[in-house]
């Protein structure tokens, strides 16, 4: 039985297919977007220019965009799989120049995993979704096109587009703004941003973000306020959120580096 089980849109016109194919054979054909796969079952073959190839569950699937191409099952029971469909020009700023994939179907169980993962996420326009999907395309583009990623120089300045983003992201700890909107602060496209902000801070806006908020939260514990309040004023969720970030981070519960913290200024005093 063939059965195409999801077909939606994501961000930027990215198609989003999971598919469960037994017996079909795809025609020679290509599409207008680059395909960025991941198998989960079973076995494709795959004709890509001029020779077959089989990918395994564990395996990735690049195509290029305007690429004729052509699909089977590689065993009796078929294959299933996770595409991204990307448009050229998205690719393209994430690579710096227009890529062209070196190998049709490598196995790689690690990146395979991490694109089921995104592909699954009910929050594909969130920060820290599109975050991810710029790092597992870079690191994909990095390891299995040929020209690789084309550096981007950014300006570091107190005024420049990277220390932009960090003063808009503390005006607010309680909002998590787009991609898009801190591209615009910023005046870049959005995946250059995202590959300079953690070039020159060593965390994405998120994972910054993140970072001012838990020092908002410790702060107002500090202060003497309950975690409760620190968990809202500092833009987490709720205290669950906070508690499981703070321990992640410093190795200790919010309620814990309270208390630590009142018994720290007693005996300062005494």
């Amino acid at each position: 039985m063939e059965d195409l089980v999801e077909h939606r849109y994501g961000r930027d016109d990215i198609r989003l297919m999971t598919a469960s194919f037994r017996r079909h054979h795809f025609v020679p054909h290509a599409h207008s977007e680059y395909a960025i796969a991941a198998i989960e079952r079973g076995v494709e073959a795959v004709r890509y220019r001029g020779a077959t190839e089989h990918a395994p569950a564990g395996s990735l699937l690049l195509l290029d965009a305007d690429t004729i191409h052509a699909g089977r099952p590689g065993i009796p029971e078929g294959w299933d799989y996770r595409v991204f469909y990307i448009p050229q020009h998205l690719l393209a700023e994430l690579a710096g120049h227009r890529p062209a994939f070196s190998t049709p179907a490598p196995y790689d169980p690690r990146l395979a995993a991490r694109l089921i993962r995104l592909h699954r996420r009910r929050d594909q326009t969130s920060l820290a979704a599109q975050e991810e999907f710029e790092a597992l395309c870079t690191e994909i583009l990095a390891r299995y096109t040929r020209r690789g990623i084309a550096p981007a120089p950014i300006r570091t300045t107190p005024a420049g587009p990277v220390a932009k983003v960090q003063r808009h992201l503390a005006e607010d700890l309680r909002r998590t703004p787009s991609l898009d909107e801190l591209a615009q602060v910023a005046g870049l496209p959005r995946f250059r941003l995202l590959r300079a902000f953690r070039r020159e801070t060593g965390v994405t806006p998120h994972g910054y973000l993140l970072q001012l908020r838990l020092r908002c939260a410790q702060q107002l514990l500090t202060a003497g306020h309950t975690i409760a309040r620190a968990a809202a004023e500092s833009g987490f969720y709720d205290q669950a959120h906070l508690h499981r970030h703070f321990r992640r981070t410093f190795a200790a519960t919010p309620g814990r580096f309270a208390r630590n913290d009142v018994q720290d200024r007693r005996g300062s005093r005494a």
